[in-house]
């Protein structure tokens, strides 16, 4: 036995789902764990974010410059939460021996502000895997576990043990403004500082990389934002919530279902992920145009291969609402191989007919007009 069966069997018996996007030094561990293949490593990502928020323990194994694609989200969940504990196990090839670039993962524990967990020696993997995931859901953030060819490769002396047991994260407390977010992510970080990792394996909690006060809330800024006044998209919004149904959201309009007067937005972890969040946790995704066309098609196209129960909205507005009103091409001709259903925003008859649970992969585009002049409305929160 090897440090990489030892690791499969760990992440096997610690987490619930796993995700891979094959490559040295981990192509072996993910094989051997039975991990699912996505299309890239940021909907691998994104489907473990959705796994957590339906409870569920999930590990994506990727290897180093797998780490430069799955960035979007990494950072995204250290603000916004996590309540399944989720581990990226990144295998580093330093020397470039298998790989067009050599690269060290360490880095993105600073820029992510999560922590890396590694392993001295084969025989303290098992601890490590349980350890990362008790960091993620202590921290509720992403936790990172690091392995190198010399520990995957080298033998094991001790059959490994597993304890068992699992904690729970939380989502951001809803009452945080999205800078107040960010500020409670760094208090936790302040709090874990200088924690003692079993025997055996190393622990690295980046430091917090500026002073900050008391994290920002709602109730102290005095307002929050909705859509615009004239939004043909309200709508929308308020079928989905007298229907109870609450899609993952998107970075762009679609955030703000997480707002007053509607509040049915579950997370949002970036542009593009609502699509494979969705899939793996609420079955409904809200998404604009800009960011299915971003990245969210290559979850998509991910979600109807693998024929997962998904009702994907997209709003079509051909504007970048929220910065500044740029023209989108409009994405209905690229999603001929989806067959989707396409609807005004101003037909409820139409939208009381499309807008239901899917059981399969579902899209409809949802067309409008933004309204010339205006702007997101601020509400009371």
């Amino acid at each position: 036995m090897d440090g990489e069966e030892v690791l499969a069997l760990a992440l096997s018996g610690a987490a619930d789902e796993l995700y891979t996007v094959p490559g040295y030094p981990v192509t072996g561990c993910a094989v051997r764990a039975g991990a699912e293949v996505c299309m890239n490593e940021k909907v691998a990502l994104e489907y473990a974010l959705g796994d957590s928020l339906s409870g569920r323990r999930a590990a994506v194994i990727v290897k180093h410059v797998g780490m430069n694609i799955l960035a979007d989200p990494l950072v995204q969940a250290t603000a916004q939460g996590v309540v399944g504990g989720v581990v990226v196990v990144v295998g580093d090839d330093l020397l470039a021996r298998a790989s067009q670039v050599g690269e060290d993962s360490r880095h993105f524990g600073p820029l992510a502000m999560v922590p890396f967990v590694e392993a001295d020696v084969p025989d303290a993997l098992p601890a490590a895997v349980e350890e990362a995931f008790a960091l993620s859901e202590e921290m509720s953030r992403v936790a990172v576990l690091r392995v190198t060819p010399e520990v995957l490769d080298a033998p094991v002396t001790t059959p490994p043990t597993l304890r068992g047991g699992r904690g729970a994260g939380a989502l951001a407390e809803p009452a945080l403004t999205m800078r107040g977010r960010w500020e409670r992510a760094m208090q936790v970080s302040a709090e874990y500082a200088g924690r003692q990792a079993p025997k055996g394996v190393r622990v690295a909690i980046p430091p917090v990389p500026a002073p900050f006060g008391e994290p920002e809330r709602f109730a102290d800024r005095g307002f929050c934002r909705t859509l615009c006044r004239h939004c043909p998209y309200r709508p929308l919004l308020s079928l989905l919530a007298e229907r109870g149904m609450r899609p993952a959201v998107d970075a762009g309009c679609s955030l703000l279902a997480t707002n007053p007067p509607y509040r049915i937005g579950t997370a949002s972890y970036g542009l593009g992920s609502a699509v494979a969040v969705g899939a793996r946790s609420t079955g409904v995704a809200l998404i604009g145009d800009y960011g299915l066309l971003h990245s969210g098609i290559n979850a998509l196209i991910d979600v109807y291969e693998k024929g997962l129960p998904l009702l994907c909205i997209v709003l079509e507005n051909r504007r970048m609402g929220m910065v500044g009103g740029q023209e989108v091409t409009g994405v209905e001709r690229y999603l001929d191989w989806a067959g989707p259903a396409v609807c005004r925003a101003d037909d409820l008859a139409g939208l009381a007919r499309l807008i239901v649970p899917a059981g399969k992969p579902t899209t409809v585009v949802v067309t409008g007009v933004c309204p010339g002049g205006e702007s997101h409305e601020k509400v009371e929160c």
